[in-house]
C-alpha cells in the first residue's frame, strides 16, 4: 500500500460517517461499494454532486449513522463543486473519508476490453459540440479530471487485486481501530510488476514452495 495507506479514523458515535469512494472507471468502485453495502453501510451509486446535501440532510432525519457514496466522471460537469460541497459537511459535523481506486492504464484497457463497455467519457459534449475519444486518451482525460480527489485521499491500487481481495481489504480498512496497526498481506507475480500500493515488498523467491 501506498504511504497514504494508514488505518482510517473511526467514525465518531455523534455525527453521520460518510464514506466517498471515487476513482477510475474499471478500477472497481462498484465491487468496494458493495463491500461496504455488506459491512452495513447505505450506499448509492452515482449520486450527483447537486444532491449531496439533500442526501446527507435525508439520512440525517433518518437517523442514518453510515452512509457510503461512489461519484467518479460520470458526474464529470458537476464535480468541480464537489470538494467545497465536502468541506462545507465537514465543518457541519460529517465525519467523511474518500477512497480513491487508481488502476494502471493497461489493466484498465485489458478490462474494458474483456467486458465491452464504453468508457463513460469516450463521448462528450461541451459549448463546442460533441467530442469523440478512444480509450487510451479517455483513461488519461479521466485521470486529469480526478486528480484533485486523488491528492486528497486514501489510495488502493486495484491492478492486482481479485474482487475478494479489494472486498476484504476495503473492509478492514474501514473497522481498522484508531492508532492500530493493520497488516495486509498479499502474494503477486513480479512479471506484473510490483503493487504500487506496497510499502514493504519481500522477495522470497529462493524458498521452495
Amino acid at each position: 500500500m501506498d504511504s497514504k495507506a494508514t488505518p482510517l479514523k473511526p467514525p465518531s458515535n455523534t455525527s453521520l460517517e460518510l464514506i466517498l469512494i471515487t476513482g477510475l472507471s474499471g478500477s472497481g468502485k462498484s465491487i468496494a461499494l458493495k463491500a461496504l453495502e455488506d459491512a452495513g453501510y447505505y450506499c448509492v451509486d452515482n449520486l450527483p454532486p447537486e444532491l449531496l446535501f439533500e442526501f446527507v440532510q435525508l439520512e440525517r432525519s433518518r437517523g442514518a449513522q453510515r452512509v457510503a457514496l461512489a461519484m467518479d466522471s460520470r458526474s464529470a460537469n458537476s464535480l468541480p463543486q464537489l470538494p467545497q460541497q465536502l468541506l462545507t459537511l465537514k465543518r457541519s459535523g460529517t465525519d467523511i473519508r474518500t477512497l480513491f481506486l487508481d488502476t494502471k492504464t493497461q489493466t484498465l484497457i485489458q478490462r474494458f476490453s474483456e467486458s465491452r463497455r464504453r468508457h463513460p467519457l469516450s463521448k462528450t459534449t461541451n459549448s463546442e459540440g460533441d467530442i469523440e475519444r478512444d480509450l487510451m486518451e479517455s483513461i488519461e482525460t479521466e485521470r486529469e479530471l480526478l486528480a484533485q480527489f486523488r491528492d486528497q485521499a486514501h489510495i488502493i491500487d486495484t491492478s492486482l487485486l481479485k474482487s475478494s481481495q479489494l472486498q476484504s481489504y476495503v473492509k478492514s480498512l474501514v473497522f481498522a481501530p484508531q492508532a492500530q496497526l493493520t497488516l495486509i498481506f498479499e502474494s503477486f507475480a513480479f512479471k506484473r510488476g510490483i503493487p504500487v500500493h506496497a510499502d514493504y515488498v519481500f522477495d522470497v523467491r529462493m524458498l521452495p514452495n
